[in-house]
């Protein structure tokens, strides 16, 4: 379990009126007080619920008066707190229909990426449908079902009053996109949930809100609002301009990774077709570019620009020269960082416009960084067991390293049970062992600028290096 995932105290609150908040920093928990009872809006955490139940406490709320439990999906950091909270005041419990086998089953939860199980489980009182409505005492809660976070996200909107004033609350149940990326739709069979997402978006940019509730407190500045009601502004939560910006944020959010993704697709369709990629290390800055322009003549098509272990470069200096070389080749030539072996590498290449990440070394930190800014990830394994973990985690190709200390024939005995993974030969790879790793089952090659190549450079006998890389093209696609 990560430590203490559920924390991060934040003090309660009266939102406006008969509306309040009570939850924590990783998950908001909102309260409702009627004529005949509470309505609690997502409980959060089970490790949290006591917090939650102090900060009712603390603002005058009695928990034993909860009478209606409503989720807004049911991800382990909305619903996990429902039947603790159901069993000790008797509450009923409301959730969308189509998230029925979370609650129930345990399905698709989140619980596990947050490193945890779920051992919550309930079965609902009531199974929402859309245009339903929760009704306690004068309080009338319209759900309208809102696809895409989860296949059951609900979003409510109900009036609150001080008994002068009156307004219209509204809260999406679900704009997180961590389930909308397409390794999570394709992995759990969610086909068409993007599609049902934005629609969602559009469909309530007709709905009035005139105090906008965030899922999550970093939705609308709750902490910041928080802060200003406790100084006295009552009216802190009052923002009738928020809510349209807030939708077309999250639509523009999920088109943004929508687009980084079908990049990062073609990252991988070219160095599928193009089989080599030209590792560049210890190159003078200034001959970068005169390098490169030989190896596109030549054929090169993607390129691994790499990090300095030894730190005698800084990061940000090799970051800069990915970012010239991408600039200069936009259109011609992809390309990468090589020696990756720090997340924040993986985000100075994504910075600068890099689209592969290469590392010697399975680290699945990388790995998954690598795939959440939209690059294509190229880690290093040896053994299967790596090659599986690497392969598990994301990556588009395993880089099998050091290849020539174990032979064409390793290669293909590694890829005898492991057909799926795509394998690039890499370590002593040249022109005349290609033949063998290609019969061996090699889907590509990484090549290095090696010391000859270097005083070629430093004599300016750039057509040497464009002749080596014509050759070695050639070979690659035999």
């Amino acid at each position: 379990m990560k430590k203490n995932f559920w924390e991060g105290y934040i003090a309660p609150d009266r939102v406006f009126g008969n509306l309040y908040f009570v939850g924590t920093y990783p998950a908001s928990t909102h309260v409702i007080e009627t004529e005949e009872g509470l309505i609690v809006i997502d409980p959060g955490y089970p490790e949290a619920l006591d917090t939650v139940l102090e900060n009712m406490r603390a603002i005058g709320l009695d928990p034993m008066k909860t009478r209606i439990i409503l989720c807004s999906h049911g991800h382990y950091d909305h619903a996990g707190a429902v039947k603790a909270l159901r069993d000790m005041t008797g509450a009923k419990t409301y959730i969308g229909r189509s998230d029925l086998d979370m609650v129930e089953k345990g399905i698709r939860t989140w619980a596990e990426e947050l490193g945890t199980e779920y051992n919550e489980a309930f079965t609902p009182d009531v199974l929402l449908d859309d245009g339903d409505h929760v009704q306690l005492g004068r309080t009338d809660i319209l759900c309208l079902s809102t696809p895409g976070h989860t296949e059951g996200t609900l979003s409510f909107f109900f009036d609150v009053t001080d008994g002068e004033k009156t307004y219209r609350a509204g809260m999406h149940g679900g704009v997180g996109c961590n389930t909308l990326y397409g390794s999570y739709i394709k992995a759990n069979g969610l086909e068409g949930m993007r599609e049902k997402f934005l629609a969602g978006l559009e469909r309530l940019k007709n709905e009035r809100v005139e105090i906008f509730l965030g899922n999550h407190v970093h939705n609308n500045d709750t902490a910041g609002k928080l802060a200003r009601v406790a100084a006295g502004d009552k009216n802190a939560f009052v923002t009738p301009n928020e809510w349209v910006p807030f939708l077309e944020g999250r639509k523009a959010h999920l088109l943004s990774i929508i687009a980084s993704e079908e990049r990062e697709a073609e990252t991988v369709r070219t160095i599928t077709e193009e089989k080599l990629v030209m590792i560049v290390r210890g190159v003078p800055a200034d001959q970068m570019i005169p390098l490169a322009e030989a190896m596109y003549r030549g054929g090169v098509r993607v390129m691994e620009c790499t990090y300095d272990a030894s730190g005698k470069t800084p990061d940000e200096e090799t970051a800069a020269i990915i970012g010239r070389l991408a600039k200069h080749f936009e259109g011609r030539m992809m390309i990468g960082a090589g020696t990756v072996i720090k997340e924040s590498q993986v985000e100075l290449t994504a910075k600068h416009g890099g689209r592969f990440i290469v590392s010697p070394d399975t680290n699945v930190a990388v790995i998954r960084r690598t795939k959440q800014l939209g690059l294509a990830s190229l880690p290093g394994a040896l053994t299967p067991s790596e090659a599986t973990t690497a392969h598990n985690a994301g990556a588009d190709f395993v880089k099998l390293f050091p290849i020539t200390t174990m032979g064409a024939a390793y290669l293909k005995a590694v890829r005898a049970p492991l057909s799926h993974i795509k394998f690039l030969a890499v370590g002593g790879v040249c022109l005349e062992n290609i033949p063998q790793f290609l019969a061996a089952g090699a889907a590509g090659f990484g090549m290095g600028v090696n010391d000859a190549d270097k005083k070629a450079i430093a004599e300016g006998r750039f057509d040497l290096i464009e002749e080596k890389c014509r050759a070695l093209v050639k070979a690659a696609k035999a």
